[in-house]
């Protein structure tokens, strides 16, 4: 008898178990959604440098090499005063974009300065 009981137990625990662990998704239940984060960035097409607002980051070219801190060098820092062109792109570092942001908005920015 006590063997029975300890099996109609053991089915008992089993049973409830069973209904308290919920089922494994399906793999064609589920869904992977990839988006792109957009970044703001201020572009000043006349010594092609950009500030990133959000990370208060500026990047600019030193030598031939993409460079980036919190704040340009002192020799930089008069060609960031005005005439800066918001753009927005899908990268975490903007030069990243820079052939395609010269196509899109270089014209744009000197034709500013000429009105």
């Amino acid at each position: 008898m006590n063997v029975f009981r300890t099996l109609l137990k053991a089915a008992a625990l089993a049973l409830v178990v069973s209904l308290a662990v919920p089922p494994a998704a399906q793999a064609d239940d589920t869904k992977v959604v990839v988006t792109k984060t957009k970044h703001k960035y201020v572009y000043y097409g006349d010594h092609d440098i950009y500030f990133a607002p959000e990370t208060k980051t500026y990047y600019w070219q030193a030598d031939g090499t993409w460079t980036s801190g919190t704040a340009l060098p002192v020799e930089y820092q008069t060609y960031v005063k005005t005439g800066g062109v918001n753009v927005e792109l899908d990268v975490d570092k903007p030069y990243e974009k820079h052939e395609w942001v010269i196509a899109h908005y270089k014209k744009h920015h000197d034709d500013e300065e000429h009105h």
